[in-house]
């Protein structure tokens, strides 16, 4: 099967990567260090001198900021490197910052000259720049253990960066087993190119990671932590090739590629990243009969992560496309993300106008998982939007390339199993089209060989493009054998808007319940089976859900108070809705991934002596400002932002409260206001301030 042998060939890249990395680390490496501090300070109008890297004097590159935090004793890094604002450039055939040694070390910019305590990014713009000849930042640790390399990137914008051709991946950073966190970095218009006319050599055709590549070992995952990290407009491309070769080379993570590695990452935006695999015109297009020129993943692709975690995601307008050739066009997969044998969650997440489209050939290549493809793997969404992806299917003049999971597309791997566990939902606007003498499948969600338990979505507006267009454009839910086959469970859901029957199910499902779903202007039947397979429709009702502004250019699904939706979940356990809104906020919970209510979702961090909150606004409901009430016990004292209650404008959802007595109780409750008038209100949360600055019990309610 194509995609088994894919994961053969990443672990054969992966170990010749590793002895690229080697090679990188043990030649043409920096002179050694001539001096040594716990803090180098570098700008654009310093100096490379012997006495270089004091605030006072400053060197001028950040290669010689690193060799100044190396502590003579024991050769490692061991400091910190900062960065006044300006634009670096180094003028190497590594990196404009390369990390070899063992250690600690931190490269933070956003620094004045004249004011080396204080970094402010968004003021002093701190850029490092490859000039589309090498890559921004390179990290790379020779004992593959990444508790031996300890990296934190902060305040800086890395662009142009480039890889180099003998090790195609990470175009702006690439971190090969360095425990690696950054923070306020943006990556942007790197490029990871796989070489030309290699006759597809797996270890040097291949890009990956146009902007960002993390790459851990075998038992050894290395660990990436991404906070308020933009990653735009990178590429990663696949070497081109002719007529006498297999194929063109793959292309995997435009933005981002991670392999052995558990991710951690919240606030960030992946967009306009591109992966497009590389073309051979007149080729057979394939190399053993099975792998294609297939494009990966247009702005993340994870492979064999242990675990990763995506919170506060946008992944928008990425494209991962397959590559020309003579009989096979490649195949794109995963426009927005590709998840392959990995485990993780994406929560409070927008996956938005996403492509994934196939190659040209004979043969047309397919194209799959607009937004979301995963195979393999166990995938958890929790308030995760996808909106407006699509797949295509391209023409051929044999015949051309399918189209499936306009929205998400599951399958599993031989040998893996494959699960996807989602709650509060929308997949809504995903279309698929597919090319000559073939059927587009599922418009909304494309289920082969995969365990589904989706609960509380809203479905809706998807559709199916071409002249094989027909049923099944919410969802298609598959199996390939006897032995597999789609089964779970779709509960308390809504599905609405679609042309034709909105589900189909084929006779090789495995058992399928499909449990109080509120259908709304869909074709029928509800849902559609061949003969035999195990579905079971129960407790189905209509009605109109009265959605806020469906489709474009809004996709707000939000309910409105007349909907249908309201109260008639039945067994429901899910507690929040898609705005973590409290359910049920009536007799019974919403079905769909709504519900409707006037409740301020409320969110807090213990601190020493205080609370920190935050809340958003609630949907629906005009706000003018809010209240911050609380109460407190005998003797306690005021907060220091004033007494109760603290007003503020409809602009501001966060506030510290902070002096509170040890030993007190305190109950504190956010109230949105529309004029004078209480529009809604959070719960309350009530708190002791214990006495040595250990803030226990806590009590929502």
């Amino acid at each position: 099967m194509k995609l088994a042998s894919f994961r053969s060939y990443q672990r054969w890249f992966l170990s010749l990567l590793v002895l690229f990395s080697i090679a990188g680390a043990t030649v043409l490496l920096p002179s050694p260090a001539l001096a040594s501090s716990s803090v180098a300070y570098v700008a654009p109008s310093g100096a490379d001198t012997p006495a270089c890297g004091s605030a006072s004097q400053p060197c001028r590159s950040i290669e010689a900021g690193l060799e100044r935090i190396v502590n003579p004793a024991t050769g490692r890094y061991a400091g910190e490197v900062r960065l006044a604002a300006g634009t670096y450039t180094y003028p190497s055939n590594r990196a404009v910052a390369f990390i070899w040694r063992r250690g600690v070390v931190t490269i933070r910019g956003g620094y004045a000259s004249s004011d080396w305590n204080t970094s402010n990014p968004a003021v002093n713009v701190t850029i490092i720049d490859g000039e589309n000849v090498r890559r921004g930042i390179w990290m790379t640790n020779s004992t593959f253990d990444p508790a031996q390399c300890l990296v934190t990137i902060e305040g800086v914008t890395v662009t142009r960066g480039r890889a180099r051709s003998d090790d195609p991946s990470g175009g702006g950073v690439l971190n090969d087993s360095c425990t690696l966190t950054m923070r306020n970095v943006t990556i942007t218009d790197s490029v990871a190119r796989g070489q030309d006319n290699t006759n597809a050599n797996p270890a040097t055709s291949p890009g990956s990671g146009g902007g960002l590549s993390v790459r851990g070992v075998p038992n050894n995952p290395v660990v990436a932590r991404l906070e308020n990290v933009i990653i735009r407009g990178n590429q990663a491309i696949g070497g081109n090739d002719g007529a006498t070769a297999q194929r063109g080379g793959i292309a995997s993570g435009g933005g981002f590629f991670a392999i052995h590695a558990r991710v951690h990452a919240s606030n960030l935006l992946v967009e306009n990243n591109v992966a497009r695999a590389g073309d051979a015109p007149g080729s057979p297009g394939v190399t053993g009969g099975i792998q294609f020129a297939d494009g990966l993943g247009g702005g993340v692709f994870f492979a064999l992560m242990p675990s990763f975690e995506l919170k506060n995601v946008q992944v928008l307008n990425n494209l991962a496309e397959g590559g020309d050739a003579g009989a096979q066009g490649g195949l794109g997969l995963g426009g927005g993300i590709k998840i392959e044998l990995s485990t993780g969650s994406i929560t409070d997440s927008i996956i938005r106008g996403n492509s994934a489209k196939g190659g040209s050939g004979a043969n047309g290549g397919a194209g799959h998982g607009g937004g979301l493809f995963s195979t393999g793997s166990n995938v958890t969404l929790e308030r995760v939007q996808v909106l407006q992806n699509s797949v295509q299917g391209v023409n051929g003049s044999t015949i051309g390339g399918n189209g499936g999971g306009g929205g998400i597309y599951l399958i599993t791997t031989p040998g893996a199993g494959s699960t996807l566990t989602a709650s509060n939902v929308v997949i809504a606007g995903n279309s698929a089209q597919g090319g000559n003498g073939t059927m587009p499948t599922g418009g909304g969600l494309d289920c082969a060989d995969t365990q589904l338990t989706l609960r509380h979505a809203t479905i809706a507006d998807n559709v199916l493009q071409g002249p094989g267009a027909g049923i099944g454009s919410a969802m298609r839910l598959v199996g390939t054998s006897s032995s597999a086959g789609c089964g779970g469970e779709i509960s308390n859901s809504i599905i609405a808007g679609h042309a034709g029957s909105p589900i189909y199910a084929n006779n090789q499902v495995k058992p399928i319940t499909i449990r109080r779903i509120l259908f709304f202007n869909n074709g029928s039947p509800n849902v559609t089976t061949e003969s035999g397979a195990p579905v079971s429709e129960q407790n189905s009702f209509s009605g109109n859900p009265q959605f806020v502004s469906p489709g474009a250019p809004n996709f707000d699904y939000h309910i409105q108070p007349g909907s249908a939706a309201i109260n008639q979940a039945i067994d429901s356990t899910t507690s929040r809705d898609i705005d973590g809104q409290t359910r049920p906020a009536g007799a019974a919970s919403d079905v769909g991934a709504d519900e409707y209510s006037t409740e301020i979702p409320l969110t807090f961090a213990l601190i020493p002596r205080g609370m920190a909150l935050s809340w958003q606004a609630p949907p629906l409901l005009n706000i003018t400002g809010y209240r911050v009430e609380y109460s407190k016990s005998a003797g306690a004292g005021d907060a220091i932002q004033g007494a109760s209650p603290v007003t503020l404008p409809a602009s501001t959802t966060a506030l510290t409260l902070s002096g509170l007595t040890r030993g007190a109780t305190y109950t504190i409750v956010v109230v949105g206001l529309n004029g004078g008038n209480e529009a809604g209100r959070s719960q309350e949360v009530t708190l002791t301030i214990w006495q040595y600055e250990v803030s226990l019990p806590l009590v929502v309610r």
